[in-house]
């Protein structure tokens, strides 16, 4: 039994080693400064629907402080969606930026999200381009700084933003900013430049010429996890990944069925587009206190419940640490039992059907990643 113990302590350091990690990947990202900014920014926001706090988000990218030209385009897929008369609010208030809204059927073999990403991009001027979802905040200086950071080196494929996930009104929705920025800042960051994760694709800055490179939209649009191919397919060209400043996003108001959707989600890139070799540690060392929890209730051994709790701890202290990091209160790490227990169910449930429901859309996804809706 003392094994057990060794076994699981190593793990919960291995856990609390996850905070000094993602604490350094903050302190570089804010301190990124514009420097090498391109002549010249096309900005696409793919949209759907409204976003908590949508008008501010919007609106955040047409005060950026920038000596150069850049263009917003907003790229929708139905003519009556209800964030239209927010975009033509929005060109209203800043007639003089140069702003695009094109709205377009989805197209065949991509996914929602990556067919507005292909027509907007249509209409792009610029070389240095900015594909940023509908649902970031960003600074004033924000653009200034992801574009400059794409420019500082040559083999600088692509440029991930740091999304950081802030203001969940509900229950759900603080389960749900506990997942987003602990996978992201947790999990992602620490190891972002070593395995091919992608990227944290809540906004990146790409060059036209790597983008092209790639193999466009098409390369990566029908996939579950688009940001995880993109990241891919630009380490695979000889391109380096880089982790960009930070932008946030607001969560809002969450219901039970969109947690279940974005953890459904991760149970597909952890199986399907992410090499065994990862997904097996990281099931063992995230989750072991689960396995030792049943083992103890069976077994009868407290040794067992003494081992879980040393790992549960080590859980809810780590990601409070690093959610306090990131700006917010902590509190959410409480959270952590609820969200492991329904994101194993998850796993299981959505792994053996391979079904996936997005953005009110079911998909089909194959052993690839790739996925195609269902009728």
């Amino acid at each position: 039994m003392s094994l057990v113990l060794i076994m699981t302590t190593a793990f919960a350091l291995l856990i609390f080693f996850h905070f000094f990690a993602a604490a350094r990947g903050l302190k570089k990202s804010r301190e990124i400064k514009a420097t090498h900014v391109p002549w010249g920014i096309s900005v696409i926001k793919p949209v759907k629907g409204i976003d908590a706090d949508a008008y501010q988000n919007f609106k955040s990218f047409c005060e950026q402080k920038l000596a150069v030209p850049y263009q917003l385009i907003f790229s929708l897929q139905d003519a009556d969606d209800p964030a239209l008369p927010l975009l033509n609010k929005l060109k209203a208030e800043f007639p003089r930026l140069d702003i695009q809204i094109t709205v377009n059927p989805v197209k065949n073999s991509l996914t929602a999200k990556s067919s507005n990403l292909f027509y907007g991009l249509k209409l792009a001027k610029y070389d240095c381009l900015i594909l940023s979802d509908a649902d970031m905040y960003a600074g004033p200086d924000f653009i200034a700084r992801i574009a400059s950071q794409l420019y500082n080196k040559q083999k600088i494929g692509v440029v991930s933003a740091l999304p950081v996930h802030v203001k969940p009104q509900g229950f759900w929705a603080w389960i749900y900013q506990l997942q987003l920025n602990a996978t992201i800042l947790a999990q992602w960051l620490p190891y972002a430049s070593i395995f091919r994760l992608g990227v944290a694709g809540g906004t990146i800055a790409i060059k036209r010429e790597v983008l092209e490179r790639i193999g466009g939209v098409e390369a990566f649009g029908g996939y579950v996890a688009e940001d995880v191919r993109i990241g891919q397919l630009v380490k695979e060209a000889g391109y380096q990944v880089a982790v960009g400043p930070v932008i946030y996003s607001p969560v809002g108001a969450k219901t039970l069925g969109d947690l279940a959707s974005l953890l459904a989600r991760g149970s597909i890139i952890y199986r399907r587009m992410l090499h065994t070799a990862l997904e097996v540690p990281y099931l063992v060392v995230a989750y072991c206190y689960l396995l030792l929890t049943i083992l103890g209730i069976f077994a009868a051994n407290t040794t067992f419940f003494t081992a879980a709790a040393i790992h549960l701890t080590s859980k809810i202290i780590t990601a409070a640490l690093i959610t306090r990091t990131a700006g917010t209160s902590g509190k959410e790490a409480f959270l952590v039992p609820i969200l492991d227990v329904i994101f194993i169910y998850l796993y299981f449930h959505t792994l053996q059907k391979g079904v996936l429901t997005w953005r009110g859309i079911a998909y089909k996804v194959d052993e690839q990643g790739r996925m195609l809706p269902v009728n």
